[in-house]
């Protein structure tokens, strides 16, 4: 199956690298491309804004996919025999170090014969195909937040670290294996039964010494530390926190 992925920016450029090193017969082509282009499955690897109008200038015969989780299918009717999404909940944030996609979940919807082509194109690649029609602005948010979400408070995290004497280099990577014990705990347990803490132990005085530190070192760490405390508190409850441990945590959170 030869694969032609539109869009040289982070996406494009690590679906390209991973499918060279799964031997793929894979093409990668600017996103300004237009006419036809060939390939069983064409990838749509660009900004969610412009994927209708990349799609219009383009002819394909083969099977049409777009990369945009914000975004259905419905973007793309009309514009291949068979159209469908393909979204990799995956952070691409380097395009000279792509991540690797074992194991990855790729988010599939659409017609029967792109739905086909691009599971086989993911299970080549290593990564897990899961065919669900939820693709729009809330699952896309939902990615934003894990993703997003951890990639900033890990960076709040790092400043404190920083401040307290450890070099960035060591903040980052005592960051980023914490945070695949997460994700491996996530994976794995589930939710809520990943967290650990002093959330989920109802350990307010814990919490509170917490704050008093970040006020104290970096009064912007405390705000991001209390904007996600009712999140994590929430999900302590929900992991079966005894309720007056839950509201003496719920205090500690605003005194």
């Amino acid at each position: 199956m030869r694969v032609t992925i539109v869009g040289r920016g982070r996406v494009g450029r690590g679906l390209a690298s991973a499918a060279k090193r799964a031997d793929l017969d894979v093409k990668l082509v600017r996103g300004g491309t237009e006419g036809r282009v060939r390939g069983a499955l064409v990838v749509l690897a660009v900004p969610d804004p412009v994927v209708a109008d990349v799609a219009a200038k383009l002819e394909v015969r083969g099977a049409l996919v777009h990369c945009s989780g914000s975004l259905g299918v419905e973007v793309l009717r009309g514009r291949a025999p068979s159209v469908g999404v393909m979204h990799p909940l995956v952070s691409f944030a380097d395009p000279e170090r792509p991540p690797s996609l074992r194991d990855a979940t790729f988010v599939l919807d659409g017609d029967d014969q792109a739905v086909k082509r691009a599971r086989k194109l993911a299970r080549r690649l290593g990564a897990r195909p899961v065919r669900a029609q939820v693709h729009g602005p809330a699952y896309h948010a939902a990615a934003a937040l894990g993703a997003n979400g951890a990639a900033a408070l890990a960076a709040v995290a790092v400043r404190v670290l920083e401040a307290q004497g450890m070099t960035r280099r060591d903040a980052e990577r005592a960051m980023g294996a914490l945070l695949r014990t997460v994700g491996e705990n996530v994976e794995t347990v589930g939710v809520p039964t990943a967290l650990s803490g002093p959330v989920i132990r109802g350990d307010a005085g814990t919490v509170r010494r917490h704050r008093e530190a970040l006020e104290a070192l970096d009064p912007g760490a405390r705000r991001a530390y209390d904007a996600v405390g009712p999140a994590i508190l929430e999900c302590a409850r929900e992991a079966g926190l005894d309720p007056e441990r839950a509201a003496e945590v719920a205090r500690a959170l605003t005194e």
